[in-house]
């Protein structure tokens, strides 16, 4: 993506997926004017948020819904798991999940809606520019409407598989796009998206066409010096080389007496850092990342050190989730940029509360005692 260009989630919506069985709303637009952690607001809008809820409050579920647009703009990688079964809420009558997108462009407003089915085939796509519709399809009734500029004489009907959605179709098969065009801006974002967890699956979604060995990545880009000092920042002290295993070249970790596999002698948690640095010398290219559960195996402390880089990486905007209250606190982050999800409803602390909630307030205390309700 150009840098000279701004895009952003603004709002996001989805209602009839998974646990939501109502319209569920995750607003970055929610910003207050809070004189301290300023640099996780960014053009007006939340670009760093934690996100607390109870076990099977829908924290995952939310994340696969955010990143349900890549599985059919893109053709980057997405997990074929529990993570996509069971699409539709089992309860509702209603045959759809629908899906809404808003995003923040050079300073306009973008809407990209769509639905689907049980089977995740589309059933209809709009995508509308301040008010003013771009371009429309009905799956059923084959109704279009085509106001993109650059692709005003496409023919569409030409489509080999009908099931392909009807903007990836106009994107990949308009020959010139002007560099400031929305639907340019809007399908390199949404190709540059990423949610992942996990550990020694390295388990994700979206960004990259297909996974690839962490080892021979760092290896290949010389980040072993990086990924040492990395690391020992963590608390983490590792003696890395290159090492040969039939023919093959691995981390290693030296030790004095021999050299063993890094896989081999890491702990859990040195793991889960392990697939992180490796996600984190990505940013050249992440737009939006999804973080599952990112201190699972952390912690205290290497929790706040990650907390803490994520927060410095601007370029990106970030959801992270967690169950760990300690993180709670006005020197980390900002009342508008933790959320608590419970109950199909979403709402930051910011929000969630009558009371004005002050720099020097304790939020884990007021977490703990039930203060922000939804």
């Amino acid at each position: 993506m150009n840098t000279g260009e701004i895009i952003m989630i603004k709002k996001f919506s989805v209602k009839n997926f998974k646990n939501f069985k109502e319209k569920i709303t995750l607003d970055f637009s929610k910003a207050r004017d809070y004189s301290f952690n300023q640099e996780l607001i960014k053009n007006g809008l939340i670009n760093k948020m934690l996100i607390y809820g109870p076990n099977n409050s829908g924290k995952s579920n939310l994340g696969a819904a955010i990143m349900d647009i890549t599985t059919h703009l893109t053709d980057n990688f997405g997990v074929d798991n529990i993570m996509r079964i069971y699409y539709i809420n089992g309860n509702s009558v209603d045959d759809s999940v629908d899906f809404k997108y808003e995003f923040f462009l050079n300073g306009k407003n973008i809407e990209y809606s769509y639905k689907k089915n049980y089977e995740e085939k589309l059933l209809y796509e709009e995508l509308i520019e301040e008010g003013n519709v771009l371009f429309k399809y009905n799956y059923k009734t084959n109704k279009y409407e085509n106001n993109i500029e650059e692709a005003k004489t496409l023919d569409i009907s030409k489509r080999t598989n009908k099931d392909i959605s009807v903007l990836k179709y106009i994107y990949n098969n308009t020959l010139y796009w002007n560099e400031l065009s929305p639907v340019k801006l809007l399908m390199e974002f949404v190709s540059n998206m990423l949610w992942f967890r996990s550990v020694r699956t390295n388990e994700f979604m979206g960004l990259l066409a297909s996974n690839e060995n962490i080892n021979d990545f760092i290896i290949k880009e010389k980040l072993l010096p990086k990924f040492e000092k990395f690391l020992k920042d963590c608390g983490q002290n590792y003696k890395l080389v290159e090492l040969d295993q039939l023919g093959k070249k691995i981390i290693g970790v030296k030790y004095k007496n021999f050299v063993a596999p890094f896989n081999n002698v890491a702990s859990t948690g040195t793991l889960s850092l392990w697939l992180f640095f490796y996600w984190m010398n990505r940013t050249d290219k992440i737009s939006f990342v999804y973080l599952d559960e990112f201190d699972a195996f952390y912690h205290y402390e290497l929790s706040t050190t990650i907390l803490k880089y994520i927060n410095n990486r601007s370029e990106f905007q970030s959801v992270l989730t967690s169950h760990n209250t300690f993180l709670i606190n006005n020197e980390l982050m900002r009342p508008d940029c933790y959320a608590i999800l419970k109950n199909g409803k979403i709402s930051t602390f910011a929000d969630s509360t009558n009371k004005t909630i002050r720099q020097g307030h304790n939020l884990e205390k007021m977490m703990l005692g039930g203060e922000f309700e939804i």
